[in-house]
């Protein structure tokens, strides 16, 4: 029996993006005890050369939409990448989520040798469903998840990895 590439994609997104809210909502309590503003993270960056927060967060929701496009074959939901608050971030998680839990496991069935084409850094790049989803989308949607977990502790938000990786 081979395992659906719904089994290690969809509820995997859906965990990481709820810890993430979470995440978000304990930085916005750590903001109001310090008497700063929480939307003040959204620009927060690790370095000066990386995108900021706001950012991550977008690339962690595109990456688990493309995944039910490029994978499922589901429309995609366009959204404008244009979050710079705190309520937006939340509102952009929920609106992925929502997107996520709508996708069906048997839209994936029989996905793992489709094509899929994907244009990065200006070339043109085939893999199957299978190498997609193991090589680029989880790689690419945990990358960002990280980034924006360690942009909100580097600014000192009380994090852990018990908030990162959420209850079992």
């Amino acid at each position: 029996m081979s395992v659906n590439i719904y089994d290690f994609t969809i509820p995997i997104f859906i965990r990481a993006l709820t810890n993430l809210d979470a995440c978000l909502k304990k930085a916005e309590e750590w903001a109001k005890e310090k008497g700063i503003s929480a939307d003040e993270l959204c620009d927060a960056r690790l370095i000066d050369d990386m995108r900021p927060l706001a950012f991550q967060i977008q690339v962690a929701s595109d990456t688990a939409k493309n995944t039910i496009t490029r994978v499922a074959g589901a429309a995609a939901v366009p959204m404008e990448d244009n979050e710079t608050t705190m309520a937006q971030l939340h509102e952009r998680i929920q609106k992925t989520l929502e997107v996520l839990k709508g996708v069906m496991k048997e839209q994936f069935e029989g996905k793992h040798d489709a094509t899929i084409s994907l244009k990065i850094r200006n070339q043109e790049r085939d893999f199957t469903g299978l190498q997609y989803t193991q090589s680029f989308a989880l790689p690419n949607f945990f990358f960002h998840v990280t980034t924006a977990y360690s942009i909100m502790r580097a600014k000192g938000v009380p994090l852990g990895k018990a908030d990162y990786l959420g209850a079992h």
